[in-house]
């Protein structure tokens, strides 16, 4: 069961294309803009839409204690972990 806040909405990035779109980092925010205009309208941009969601939630949630974290995590120098490009692209991909 999800969250729900007070006003009936899950808590985090709406799943807008403006919501995503501001959530996203300033590096991210214009290849998503390029997606979604270049998808099909209907199942094809809501498809884009959801693949960037969990990317703009991340971007979202990130605080500075968190940037050290997520730069190990993003270049996979971590001892067996996934590069966070690759594992939201899996899971992206299994939907």
């Amino acid at each position: 069961m999800s969250a729900i806040t007070e006003h009936g909405h899950e808590p985090g990035v709406p799943r807008t294309a403006n919501a995503i779109a501001a959530a996203l980092a300033p590096g991210r925010k214009g290849v998503f803009l390029e997606e979604l205009l270049a998808a099909q309208a209907g199942d094809d941009q809501l498809a884009v839409m959801e693949r960037w969601h969990l990317r703009a939630t991340a971007d979202s949630t990130r605080t500075d204690a968190d940037r050290i974290e997520v730069a190990a995590l993003r270049a996979g120098s971590r001892s067996g972990v996934r590069d966070l490009d690759h594992a939201l692209a899996a899971l992206a991909h299994n939907r």
